[in-house]
C-alpha cells in the first residue's frame, strides 16, 4: 500500500499511460442461482395454480398475482444484469459511476484529495455488503472482491471504489501523481 499526498504535486504527467479504465458487472454465481430458484418457484406456483385451481378452490395467490411478482421479478434480473461500476481515472481526476443507479459520472478533482491509495477491505464487515453503501469508513461503490482506491477528501469525506486491478490502479496513481514508472 502506497499512501500518496496529493497537494504536494501540481503537475501531471501526460503520457499515454496516464488513464485508467475499469468496468465491474455484477455476475456473482450466487446471486443468479437465487434469482433462478425464485423464477423456478414462480413457475411451479402457476402451475400449481392453473392444474388444480377447481379442486382447491380459490386460493391467496391468483394466477394474476403470481404473474405480476414474476414481471417484477423479471425487471429486477435485468437491472441487476444491466448494473456495473465503471471508474474512469485521467490528469483531471477520478470519474466513477455505479449504473443504473447513477446516470451521469461522479468527478472528484485532484485538487480535492489529500490522500489515496490502494488497500484491502471487507466490504460485509466495514460497509453491509457491496453496492453503494455507507459505513463507519465513509461511502464505498463496490461490485465485488476485496481492494479498493481510498480517497481521503480535503472536506473530509472518505470514498471506496471498488477495483479488480489494484495493482494497475497503483502504477497510475504514481505515475500520475509523481511521474513515477513502474516497469
Amino acid at each position: 500500500m502506497v499512501n500518496i499526498n496529493v497537494s504536494s504535486k501540481t503537475t501531471f504527467s501526460s503520457s499515454p499511460k496516464s488513464h485508467f479504465e475499469e468496468v465491474q458487472k455484477v455476475r456473482q454465481i450466487w446471486m443468479w442461482v437465487l434469482l433462478s430458484i425464485a423464477f423456478a418457484g414462480l413457475v411451479l406456483m402457476g402451475a400449481h395454480q392453473i392444474i388444480f385451481k377447481k379442486a382447491f378452490g380459490e386460493n391467496l395467490l391468483t394466477l394474476s398475482s403470481i404473474s405480476f411478482v414474476a414481471i417484477l421479478l423479471g425487471l429486477f434480473t435485468i437491472l441487476i444484469y444491466k448494473a456495473h461500476l465503471e471508474t474512469r481515472i485521467d490528469e483531471h481526476g477520478i470519474h466513477h459511476r455505479f449504473f443504473p443507479l447513477q446516470l451521469k459520472f461522479q468527478t472528484i478533482r485532484w485538487d480535492e484529495v489529500e490522500e489515496v491509495y490502494i488497500r484491502e477491505y471487507d466490504a460485509i464487515s466495514e460497509y453491509g455488503g457491496w453496492g453503494i453503501k455507507f459505513g463507519n469508513g465513509g461511502k464505498a461503490y463496490t461490485v465485488k472482491g476485496k481492494y479498493g482506491l481510498q480517497l481521503e477528501l480535503s472536506d473530509e469525506r472518505k470514498i471506496l471504489i471498488g477495483t479488480q486491478k489494484p495493482i494497475e490502479l497503483e502504477c497510475l496513481i504514481m505515475h500520475l501523481l509523481y511521474d513515477y514508472e513502474v516497469l
